[in-house]
């Protein structure tokens, strides 16, 4: 690597990272109103939001919701992508485009589209619509690594379980699911981060009752411009980077690329 790459890989990283360190440092002012740089360093910020239930009953919406998107969408990328990869049904391409679709779309549009919808089959503004539409939302970032996965996995060791006498679910349960295990579980950590920070779907389609963190964050900034929302958003980036440190920790981002098609075409 030469020092010009050098120089612009720590240029870029410094861009990227930049506006997240002035966060962290706004968070921790003494002030009462956001200002830079901060007259003195305090945590009273951080305590604010952790006791303000405006804010931790969204957060906490955000998680639940977040996991229950991203388990049923895994509900339906498995399947999925086992009909796509090994099946290959009339239309499977176009198929897996369509499932693909919500990835080319703006999430102001497909959000008001969702909104419509959801709304003249009677669940506009409910926590069913809302989670219908995160998992419209995640279904694309699931299934796309999960296909990566299982397309390199060798066919024949599902067919040497079958000949071997194991039925459908037990070849599945031994078999596929350890297969497609790394693109299953970093699919669904990158579900989780996208449901997590989702706002259009979610301002479309929430109520009082339900409203998530980045809507709520969003509401606050209305009227408010002081340190909270920085401590709330700190707090946010925690959870991201604690999330993405754990799919680098248990199967490395590397492993997940996406595999040449070459190498799979002698299985047939």
């Amino acid at each position: 690597m030469n020092r010009w790459l050098k120089a612009y890989i720590a240029l870029a990283a410094v861009f990227l990272l930049l506006p997240m360190a002035l966060v962290v440092v706004v968070s921790l002012s003494s002030a009462q109103f956001v200002i830079f740089p901060p007259p003195g360093f305090s945590l009273k910020w951080f305590a604010r939001v952790l006791q303000d239930t405006s804010f931790m009953r969204p957060l906490w919406n955000s998680i639940q919701l977040g996991l229950l998107s991203t388990i049923m969408a895994a509900m339906l990328a498995v399947p999925a992508a086992i009909v796509l990869v090994r099946r290959r049904p009339p239309g499977a391409e176009a198929i897996q485009t369509f499932l693909l679709s919500p990835l080319a779309l703006p999430s102001l549009v497909l959000a008001i589209a969702l909104l419509f919808f959801l709304s003249s089959i009677g669940l506009g503004n409910t926590y069913i619509g809302l989670l219908i539409g995160h998992v419209v939302i995640v279904l694309p970032y699931l299934l796309r690594t999960v296909l990566a996965v299982y397309s390199a996995s060798d066919p024949r060791i599902e067919e040497a379980a079958y000949t071997l006498g194991a039925n459908p679910w037990r070849a599945f349960w031994r078999v596929t699911l350890p297969a497609i295990r790394p693109g299953l579980f970093a699919g669904g950590m990158f579900a989780f981060l996208i449901s997590f920070d989702e706002v259009a779907v979610a301002l479309m389609l929430s109520n009082a009752s339900n409203m998530t963190l980045p809507v709520s964050i969003l509401g606050y900034l209305v009227n408010n411009y002081d340190p909270a929302v920085a401590a709330i958003s700190v707090i946010k980036m925690a959870i991201v980077v604690v999330v993405l440190i754990a799919v680098e920790k248990f199967y490395g981002l590397g492993s997940l690329t996406l595999p040449q098609r070459g190498g799979t075409a002698s299985h047939g």
